[in-house]
């Protein structure tokens, strides 16, 4: 049995080239048994669609406070509702808005309320990476008790070859179990 079966994970995606794996990790973690909902980044729509992560999860996935019709998207019961917040990728500018508490949008209010474990997946160019405002933020969200799933080494997006590929998903899963 896993042991993640069962569990409610809510999934944070922000706008990085490798918000494209997300659909992937969503089913890999669906058949672990887990329930996913997703909220995305208005720019992690240029990424991935809402419409592939609702049919993956078999949910809705959110975006912004309120919905099309005016519905509010209560971000405190999102926080309240989740056994673990998963946000991933995670860009530099997520990275300072979680850690400095600029809450500007859906994701990052619902971070902000969280009970539950917070992990996270930096995934950058390697200047950005490497950069020490980013390392700050990345040390500063370790010391509030946030889960750092280490970058790796190999090509990224820009065709340059370093630090700052995000994890697969099959290791984000193995690194949560």
């Amino acid at each position: 049995m896993s042991i993640l079966r069962g569990k409610k994970i809510l999934l944070g995606i922000t706008g990085g080239i490798a918000a494209y794996k997300m659909p992937i990790l969503v089913r890999l973690l669906k058949k672990a048994g887990a329930v996913i909902k997703v909220v995305l980044t208005e720019s992690a729509k240029d990424f991935v669609t809402p419409l592939s992560l609702s049919t993956v999860s078999e949910n809705p996935v959110l975006s912004k406070f309120k919905d099309d019709d005016e519905n509010w998207n209560n971000h405190v019961e999102l926080g309240l509702w989740c056994d673990l917040m998963l946000i991933c990728p995670a860009t530099a500018n997520s990275l300072y808005k979680m850690a400095n508490g600029n809450c500007d949008n859906l994701l990052i209010a619902t971070y902000l309320s969280a009970k539950c474990p917070v992990y996270f997946a930096p995934a950058m160019d390697l200047d950005m990476y490497k950069h020490k405002s980013t390392s700050n933020n990345i040390s500063k969200l370790v010391s509030y008790g946030n889960i750092l799933i280490p970058s790796g080494f190999g090509e990224l997006a820009s065709g340059l070859v370093g630090e700052g590929r995000m994890s697969e998903p099959s290791e984000i899963i193995d690194f949560i179990i």
